[in-house]
């Protein structure tokens, strides 16, 4: 009999009528977590418990932990509003700034980018781009170790920055001929990617707007605008090589 009961066991496992139920998604508060003005703006991990989160009190934090604990690496007072971050391994990264003439007068600082080769310890400003420069980085996509894209911002003008030697150096290129503003960026690999943004610096009148490119940024070709007016394309991803979502 235990035979038989143990036989009927393992049939009933093989076919799928018995097994155990998954457990149910969930959601919850980390107590420790960074705290922004409005929000935090953005996130990166390099890993499931090493990880970096920026917002616009112009503060980058840091957790080694999953997010149970948290230390602030820098602190800009105001003066820098952090809208991006992006990092290529543990120890290099790079941090965005929306600049001034967006959210009052405490944010003067006019540095776009900011980058670190010690984890986050100490931040530097990136100075070494040429080309037309922006007002401020609303995206960052880290494609690997050498190939860095940047882009902003979300009221204009419209800037795409590269680097294809790991942040040594960065060109910069005029987008306003495909958006009045640029939010987001991604990558699928150094030389094929989408960007995304804004028809009109006018909210109320923009549409959203995804181009993208197959030659690393030399030539763009427009892939959607939205019907609607009043709205802007704010993020882009994609799960799989074929299926994305802005």
């Amino acid at each position: 009999m235990r035979r038989l009961a143990l036989l009927i066991l393992l049939l009933a496992g093989l076919t799928g009528r018995v097994e155990a139920q998954p457990m149910q998604p969930s959601w919850r508060v980390l107590p420790g977590a960074p705290v922004g003005s409005s929000r935090n703006d953005d996130g990166f991990f390099v890993s499931p418990t090493l990880g970096w989160v920026v917002n616009g009190l112009g503060r980058i934090y840091k957790t080694t932990d999953g997010g149970a604990s948290w230390t602030l690496q820098l602190d800009r007072q105001r003066q820098t509003y952090f809208r991006a971050v992006g990092f290529a391994d543990s120890l290099h990264g790079w941090a965005g700034n929306l600049g001034t003439e967006e959210f009052g007068a405490n944010v003067t600082d006019p540095t776009l980018l900011y980058a670190t080769s010690d984890g986050g310890t100490t931040w530097t400003p990136v100075t070494n781009i040429t080309g037309p420069l922006g007002r401020g980085v609303c995206g960052i996509r880290v494609v690997n170790r050498d190939v860095i894209y940047a882009v902003g911002r979300v009221r204009g003008p419209s800037v795409l920055m590269k680097s294809i030697d790991g942040g040594q150096s960065w060109t910069s290129q005029d987008m306003t001929a495909y958006a009045a503003g640029l939010i987001d960026a991604y990558f699928t690999s150094p030389d094929s990617g989408f960007v995304v943004g804004l028809s009109d610096v006018d909210q109320t009148k923009s549409h959203g707007v995804v181009i993208g490119t197959t030659d690393g940024g030399k030539t763009w070709t427009r892939r959607a605008l939205s019907s609607r007016t009043g709205e802007w394309c704010w993020k882009i991803t994609f799960p799989s090589r074929r299926v994305g979502y802005a």
